[in-house]
């Protein structure tokens, strides 16, 4: 499952959620034939990220990133909040050009053509609240792609996702782990 795609944009890194937050966004689960009937469960919670107001911490030990950045994994700041995604570069907030809702569109479709599947592996803590882990495995045109991710069993959201995307050849693999937090979010001040 291709939870993020990763774009530039000017030399700024976004990190725009594509089939991950797009799950179900309009569509009935039913309509969707290429998703598993095992994955209604984390492809509810992650629908609601369209609609929950959210800030991101994310990191990519890529090794791709790594040589952009001097051996370092990227580290990227975002808050996701009426349909508009604010990202932290180089110290400073910017309001980012991805339009979600042409985002959910484009997940959407992708989703039509992508084989996923979806196993639950456990149940374990994350920063004290109670989560289900999901094993997902999306096969598309675009590639193959793993990930994991921890859904609150009290309030069926996202609180954790770690995505593994081979890219082949010199690129290598990607790794990004992105930690969610719901509480007190708000668009960073002075930001139009």
């Amino acid at each position: 499952m291709n939870v993020f795609i990763c774009t530039r944009l000017g030399g700024v890194r976004v990190a725009a959620l594509a089939a991950a937050l797009a799950l179900g966004a309009t569509a009935p689960l039913g309509a969707q034939t290429a998703l598993s009937p095992q994955c209604a469960q984390p492809y509810g919670a992650m629908s609601k990220m369209f609609v929950a107001p959210f800030h991101l911490y994310m990191v990519d030990t890529a090794g791709t990133d790594a040589r952009l950045h001097g051996g370092k994994p990227t580290v990227s700041e975002e808050v996701f909040i009426n349909n508009t995604v604010y990202v932290m570069v180089n110290g400073k907030w910017i309001k980012s050009p991805v339009d979600i809702v042409e985002m959910r569109k484009d997940a959407m479709k992708n989703l039509e053509t992508a084989k996923t599947t979806c196993t639950h592996l456990r149940d374990e803590s994350v920063n004290g609240e109670g989560a289900s882990v999901w094993a997902v495995h999306s096969e598309s045109e675009d590639g193959d792609s793993d990930s994991n991710a921890w859904i609150s069993k009290s309030r069926n959201l996202v609180l954790r996702t770690e995505i593994r995307i081979d890219v082949g050849g010199a690129l290598g693999k990607s790794h990004m782990v992105a930690n969610y937090d719901y509480a007190n979010v708000h668009a960073p001040a002075g930001v139009k």
